[in-house]
């Protein structure tokens, strides 16, 4: 970054928190430990380093602000946490961007994790068909002699295998040769458990309209377990239900964050429907990403720390067993209720109690995750 005296550079990361919790700090801090001046503005999200040039940091949330700049560099982090198409358009304004003068050549790096394997922009664009110019290097995270004992352990205990090994020896792997819950079997994840008297439940909504998709479930030695499902109307139909089916227990509700913008009702959202009807509503400000979710129930699956009653969640049972992918995406369809209703109902749940977060280690030199 300091090697080419008078040009910028530009760092982009997938969102806007990792760029003002971490990535600039983390520059900060590092310009401290070497000497150098340098000057933060944070409204623009740039550092200038006195007698070099700036660092411009851009987050993946919104391509379009890739402007107003040019840079010599480029190094863009976890590229391929980003669906194909997203990702290309980030890689193409950044390359917009990356045309400053400079001594040498103008560069451009993706250092990634291959998260969506053969169906991710990274594996299109430098796996399959390498481009001249560029050169691919994979590096296990056995081969980073900084990061502690625990670190490469606790990536196994957290995600099932298929994803462990693309994170770990950064493998391209394949996704479309398995179901998308292809650690699920319905006869080692059955359980007869019942709802008990009295016990907290949570449920997991997908709204949709003439087919809101709910699934029941107890927590129990700290794992989910599937005990109930029902299909509402719309969101009164999924009060009606609940207040009726459910009366006798606490209810914590994990719907689709979309209900917060879209409405079955002229007057409320669906969100608000629900906590004017008195549940307790645990929603994110915005869906997480749909790998998320798969990545959080298949760590689960493939650990055994998920259960369900078959026999009670017969759509879920099925949803889960015959799900798909399609063009590297989990099947959707149209026509509601579908199966992906039922997994994307209980994957905001799962998510939500059982995220899966990189563990993060710091070191002397900075950062690794």
């Amino acid at each position: 970054m300091l090697a080419d005296p008078g040009t910028d550079t530009l760092i982009g990361m997938p969102t806007y928190d990792l760029l003002r919790l971490r990535a600039m700090p983390g520059v900060e801090e590092d310009l401290t430990k070497l000497g150098v001046g340098y000057k933060v503005n944070k409204s623009e999200y740039f550092i200038e380093i006195f007698g070099y040039g700036k660092v411009y940091f851009r987050s993946y949330d919104n391509p379009a602000r890739f402007v107003a700049f040019e840079v010599a560099h480029t190094v863009l982090d976890e590229l391929d946490t980003l669906p194909l198409e997203k990702a290309a358009l980030v890689w193409r304004k950044a390359s917009e961007r990356t045309r400053q003068k400079c001594k040498g050549r103008n560069t451009l790096a993706n250092v990634t994790t291959p998260d969506q394997g053969i169906n991710g922009f990274t594996y299109q664009k430098w796996g399959k068909n390498p481009q001249p110019g560029y050169e691919l290097i994979k590096s296990p995270t056995t081969d980073n002699f900084f990061l502690p004992e625990w670190y490469i352990p606790q990536i196994r205990a957290n995600y099932d295998p298929i994803m462990a090994d693309a994170y770990l020896r950064g493998e391209f792997v394949s996704f479309n040769k398995n179901k998308v819950y292809h650690f699920f079997s319905a006869e080692k994840h059955h359980t007869d458990r019942r709802i008990k008297d009295g016990e907290r439940l949570h449920v997991g909504i997908d709204f949709n309209v003439g087919g809101c998709c709910c699934v029941v479930f107890a927590i129990e030695d700290n794992s989910p377990v599937a005990v109930a499902e029902f299909v509402a109307h719309d969101t009164p139909d999924i009060v009606n239900r609940l207040k009726n089916g459910y009366s006798g227990h606490k209810l914590t509700l994990y719907p689709d964050a979309t209900g917060g913008n879209e409405s079955t009702n002229a007057s409320a959202s669906d969100i608000e429907m629900l906590q004017q009807a008195g549940f307790v509503v645990d929603a994110p400000k915005a869906n997480p990403f749909i790998r998320d979710r798969v990545n959080a129930k298949n760590a689960l699956l493939s650990h055994g720390r998920f259960s369900i009653n078959t026999d009670a969640c017969p759509e879920y049972t099925n949803s889960l067993q015959v799900q798909g992918y399609k063009n590297g995406k989990p099947e959707k369809f149209d026509t509601h209720p579908a199966i992906d209703d039922y997994n994307d109902g209980a994957g905001y749940f799962i998510h939500r109690k059982w995220p899966i977060d990189k563990p993060v280690i710091f070191t002397g030199i900075g950062s690794a995750s």
